[in-house]
């Protein structure tokens, strides 16, 4: 089992020891946004298939992947246990009526 603060240290560090940004909040928002478009171009090229169907899996997975770090790395930036954020939203979704898009 991924014990996800330690992960979130370990991330944040890997950003430190390669000079990557640790400061700038807007800075990570716009990097987010691009791995968000790498997500989205991937499923537009796979024809907007069922998610049993993709074809572009194993470029939707990093992107997908990329998020999650740049996530972790911002929860560590801010000052924030991505862990206690996380579980915050699930256990908020689990009772919240919906209004976006469906």
């Amino acid at each position: 089992m991924i014990d996800l603060p330690v992960l979130q240290r370990e991330i944040y560090q890997n950003k430190v020891n390669r000079g990557w940004n640790v400061t700038d909040v807007g800075k990570e928002i716009v990097l987010m946004v691009e791995e968000l478009g790498e997500l989205a171009r991937a499923y537009k090229n796979s024809d907007k298939r069922p998610a049993a169907e993709i074809d572009h899996r194993e470029e939707m997975v990093d992107a997908v992947g990329d998020l999650m770090v740049y996530c972790l790395g911002l929860c560590e930036m801010l000052g924030v246990n991505g862990e206690e954020v996380l579980t915050t939203i699930v256990e908020h979704n689990q009772t919240r009526a919906h209004t976006g898009w469906m």
